[in-house]
Formats: C-alpha cells, sequence, structure tokens
C-alpha cells in the first residue's frame, strides 16, 4: 500500500503541471510497474528484465523487440526507454493500466500468440503482425479511453480501484441506454 501512496503523490504531482513530462520513468510507479505479474520478461520474446515500453499497450519489452516495435510507426506502437525517455502522464498511468500478462491474454483470446500464428502460418514475426491487426488496433484504443477515464476520477488509487469504478460506471451507462 505505501508503494501505491508513493507511485499516487508522484502521478499527483505530474497532474499539477498539465504538460508536464518526467525525465524518467518516476521511481514509485516504476517499482509499482514492475509489480505487476509478467512485467518480469519482454513481452514479445521473454528476454529478463525488459527496460524499454510499448506505451500504447502498457508493455515492457527488451532493447532488441523495441527496435522492432519502432518499426512500426508511432500509430501502432509508441516506444520509450523506461530510464532515457521523458514520459508524460497517460503514457505512466498507460503502463500501469497495462501490463503484459493483460495483453498477452488478450492476444491469446484473439488467437494471435506466437503458436497460433505460427501454426496458421501468417508470419515468421508474429510481434510485428499481431500489432498490426483490427484487434491490437481496438486493444490500443480502449487503452486510451481506459486513461482517459482513470485522469478524470481524480487521484490514482491503482489498478484494482480503477477498474472497479469503470465497470461500475461502465454499467450504469449501459443501464441508461437500456431505459
Amino acid at each position: 500500500d505505501s508503494l501505491l501512496e508513493f507511485a499516487s503523490a508522484e502521478i499527483e504531482r505530474m497532474r499539477k503541471h498539465e504538460n508536464a513530462y518526467f525525465h524518467a520513468f518516476p521511481p514509485a510507479c516504476l517499482a509499482l510497474l514492475k509489480s505487476i505479474e509478467g512485467n518480469h520478461r519482454c513481452i514479445d520474446c521473454g528476454e529478463q528484465n525488459p527496460q524499454w515500453a510499448a506505451c500504447r499497450y502498457g508493455a515492457l519489452l527488451c532493447l532488441n523487440c523495441s527496435g522492432h516495435h519502432r518499426s512500426l510507426g508511432v500509430q501502432v506502437s509508441s516506444v520509450r526507454s523506461i530510464s532515457m525517455d521523458e514520459w508524460s502522464l497517460p503514457e505512466v498511468l498507460s503502463m500501469l493500466e497495462g501490463g503484459n500478462r493483460q495483453i498477452l491474454a488478450f492476444f491469446g483470446r484473439h488467437e494471435l500468440t506466437e503458436r497460433t500464428c505460427k501454426n496458421a502460418k501468417l508470419s515468421h514475426n508474429v510481434a510485428k503482425m499481431r500489432y498490426k491487426t483490427k484487434a491490437a488496433l481496438f486493444y490500443r484504443n480502449q487503452m486510451e479511453a481506459h486513461i482517459r477515464k482513470v485522469l478524470a476520477a481524480g487521484p490514482y488509487r491503482g489498478r484494482e480501484i480503477s477498474r472497479r469504478l469503470h465497470l461500475a460506471a461502465d454499467r450504469t451507462t449501459s443501464s441508461i441506454g437500456d431505459e
């Protein structure tokens, strides 16, 4: 809980300076990011201790895979170094709300795993192929919408709380539309 409190304080300092950037990923937020299950390995190749990020997916990458993501273009994947690049508040929140395990589960539900793609002979470079799908575009759009809701909700209280709040809000909105 204290780690979440420190991370929330870093986020709130960023929020006070609307167009501010951290010169590296904020330290408490980084500790929180690394504590998310699945984030200890690169999303695409599995290398240990990834130091790069695909911000639009909230996923961590190794150096080699970050180069592949850069070649996809910023409209598909926006890449940042955890330690060397500047970070905006929405980018930090995207990383804290995303996670490698989450997007791998999404890819699995959409038959975009390494195994399913190779079995279908879709591509030798699964990573490049799966990020250019309509499913990946849907994921990016949903992540951006979610981050807007997190930003509007006030102080950051962690991914579990933001998910509960947004699920409740989505149910209320859908029930209003049903009347």
